[in-house]
């Protein structure tokens, strides 16, 4: 199999000698050479707190604005890196009240022209929460894929906001929904490397 067979979900939780920015860097080498990954996507848990200079757009907390070129029937794909203020799940959380946990970070996108909000179910995070909750410093999650980026396309041109959010649920169908904790995220517009960005897109 290909190294991008790998990158499905790649766990570095509390590697805190590790060298991540060759890992970064064959991140970003994967997702620009268009390698096929596993159910197109890239998932990667590690230590620390910078966000990747290659993400172009970022911001403070759980939300972020962004201008979005006029080309986004063009885009490839996107990623997100997060930032997360630990512990994942408060102490205030009442355990008890579910007997399974299906954990999912939803991405929201909302125009600023009144388009409605378009929700983008980024990942699941079965494992992820739990080994989260096991970090005692600094972590961050990085995705990327594919699948969604048709429903950009709508949103071409205009002023988008990212807001990042929680989701469990158990088998009996109840829902929580919150805000993520976060210190920081970034957001990747990823096009063909042969198309540039027009002038509107936020160094994509």
């Amino acid at each position: 199999s290909t190294i991008g067979s790998l990158w499905d979900e790649l766990n570095f939780a509390n590697c805190f000698k590790l060298d991540k920015k060759p890992l970064i860097a064959a991140m970003h080498l994967i997702i620009q050479s268009g390698e096929q990954t596993a159910c197109d996507k890239i998932q990667m848990l590690l230590p620390g707190s910078e966000i990747p200079e290659w993400f172009g757009d970022k911001g403070i907390g759980s939300s972020l604005t962004i201008q979005l070129p006029s080309n986004c029937h063009q885009l490839k794909g996107i990623a997100f890196c997060l930032v997360f203020l630990l512990p994942l799940l408060s102490d205030e959380f009442d355990y008890f009240e579910f007997d399974y946990f299906g954990t999912s970070l939803e991405c929201h996108v909302e125009s600023k022209n009144g388009d409605g909000v378009e929700v983008l179910k980024t990942c699941d995070l079965h494992h992820t929460s739990s080994i989260f909750n096991s970090c005692h410093s600094d972590h961050m999650f990085l995705h990327y894929e594919c699948e969604f980026v048709y429903l950009l396309e709508k949103y071409s041109g205009k002023e988008v906001t990212f807001k990042f959010y929680h989701r469990m649920s158990n088998r009996k169908s109840h829902d929580i929904r919150k805000p993520c904790k976060l210190k920081s995220c970034g957001v990747y517009l990823h096009f063909d490397e042969n198309v540039r960005a027009d002038d509107t897109s936020c160094k994509a």
